[in-house]
């Protein structure tokens, strides 16, 4: 092999080599926990025009289970519980169920069961889903939805 080739396969060699050495020296950020803590959610519905905007408090707990409520001063309580986990990469899910509406006597009758898709950010501070939502009567109707939904919420 020539001087010219040996020098290109030296180059070549380099050049594969910078990769891999920094991919081995970026660290990946830890997800494991990242959702634990409280956020600021506003839920996009798009059941009517204009979407409904719901704007929640959210509390994703270290054992995979999540509360949420209608900030203080909204219109139209609404509770929901439900269980989360994470994925690779930033991408989590989370499944809730919400009391659908309440009766004269302030009971809870039927049932939003959604079920979303996100991505939270890099540095843990906001993320935004996407999901699916299907609301039960309980009265022997069928199921509203699909019903597209879209939340995006930041760190407290």
């Amino acid at each position: 092999m020539n001087v010219r080739k040996k020098a290109l396969a030296a180059v070549a060699a380099c050049a594969l080599a910078v990769p891999v050495v920094a991919t081995g020296a970026t660290a990946k950020p830890d997800y494991d926990t990242a959702l634990v803590g409280r956020w600021d959610l506003t839920v996009t519905i798009h059941i009517e025009e204009p979407p409904l905007l719901t704007p929640l408090f959210c509390d994703f707990t270290a054992d995979y289970q999540l509360h949420c409520e209608t900030k203080p001063g909204y219109p139209d309580h609404l509770e929901g519980r439900g269980v989360w986990t994470m994925a690779k990469d930033g991408q989590f899910s989370f499944w809730i169920t919400h009391h659908a509406h309440r009766d004269e006597n302030g009971n809870p009758v039927g049932s939003i069961n959604a079920s979303h898709l996100g991505r939270i950010s890099a540095n843990k501070k906001k993320f935004n889903t996407k999901a699916h939502t299907y609301i039960n009567m309980n009265d022997g109707t069928p199921w509203v939805g699909p019903v597209n939904v879209e939340g995006a919420a930041f760190r407290i």
